[in-house]
């Protein structure tokens, strides 16, 4: 009988020894097979073979999945399921699932730039290069004391949440599908709920979280920039798409808000020429912070806990479409 296929896009990104050494277990059960085919008729037939998908960076949308007639799921490395057609998957009986493991990662890279953006780490960084001597004209402030709003309370959200606390801010946020949430260890919630505008005009650090679909799609626009403090600053560690670029790019220019601290982009790497870039309130990154060891390896060992899952006929533990029909349940 064939071994499974399990198809890896993005293959270059893999160093040697790298799946031998993080996904022995599904080398032992399958046949991987790399591609850096992105697009087209010879990455459809590809795909047509494969059982399961391990996704990096590229595509799955619905010629692939239509064409993968025995394929049983698909699988992303980190979070994010952006890349994935989500409800071709599910209208066809195709299981997706991802990786969340870099949560504690990301939760310390949203209070990295909390930090640098409330203390203006970007411009004492460029006044050290020049010289310059710090003089009374420009105050960082203290995170103690003030409000940090979570829009999106998940995984991420949640230990941000946590860490903020330790800092002594008060936490509220919002998302429509959380209702109950955790308590701290001496009984007091760990947040407050409230509706996103309540959200834009009361925080002072205003963090996002959501995941990159349709509906959250430049939920930060103008307006929404509009409602907040001049004195707040955008976080965003989610993904750039949340954000109207140039809305934020307006609303920094006029000073509607303080600053921004900012380590995803609409598009990725950065472009050079993207003013976001070259503003002295601004904090930026390459989509790098959330980028350690720890969290590569807890994503990894959650990619092969899924794609197991899917081998040995169960939903994997990391399901993203949990109202999928599975198809492959009639065949496994």
């Amino acid at each position: 009988m064939a071994r499974p296929i399990a198809l890896l896009t993005r293959g270059s990104f893999y160093a040697p020894g790298w799946i031998e050494e993080h996904w022995p277990h599904v080398l032992e059960r399958c046949e991987v097979r790399k591609t850096d085919i992105a697009s087209g008729p010879e990455w459809v037939a590809q795909a047509a073979e494969a059982d399961v998908i391990i996704v990096r960076g590229w595509y799955v949308q619905r010629d692939a999945l239509e064409a993968a007639k025995h394929l049983r799921g698909v699988v992303t490395g980190g979070v994010g399921v952006e890349k994935v057609d989500v409800a071709a998957a599910t209208e066809l009986g195709i299981v997706v699932a991802n990786s969340p493991g870099n949560y504690i990662a990301v939760a310390e890279a949203t209070m990295l730039l909390v930090g640098a953006a409330a203390k203006h780490m970007s411009a004492w960084i460029e006044a050290a290069r020049t010289g310059r001597q710090a003089d009374s004209s420009v105050y960082g402030s203290e995170l103690h004391g003030k409000t940090l709003g979570l829009v999106g309370f998940g995984r991420i959200g949640k230990w941000v949440a946590g860490l903020a606390r330790a800092y002594g801010m008060d936490v509220i946020f919002y998302d429509p599908y959380v209702d109950e949430t955790p308590s701290t260890s001496s009984g007091q919630a760990l947040a407050e709920k409230v509706p996103l505008e309540v959200l834009l005009r009361q925080a002072d650090f205003v963090s996002l979280h959501p995941i990159l679909t349709p509906e959250t799609r430049h939920m930060i626009g103008a307006e929404q920039l509009a409602l907040m403090k001049p004195t707040a600053y955008l976080i965003n560690t989610s993904r750039g798409g949340v954000v109207d670029e140039p809305a934020l790019v307006e609303a920094l220019r006029k000073g509607q808000i303080a600053g921004a601290g900012l380590d995803v982009f609409e598009t990725e790497p950065p472009e050079r020429h993207n003013p976001l870039l070259k503003m002295p309130n601004v904090v930026a990154t390459p989509h790098a912070l959330p980028r350690t060891a720890e969290s590569f390896r807890r994503c990894a060992e959650m990619t092969q806990e899924n794609v197991l899952a899917l081998l040995d006929g169960r939903l994997p533990p990391y399901i993203v479409n949990k109202n999928v029909k599975w198809r492959a349940l009639q065949n496994v």
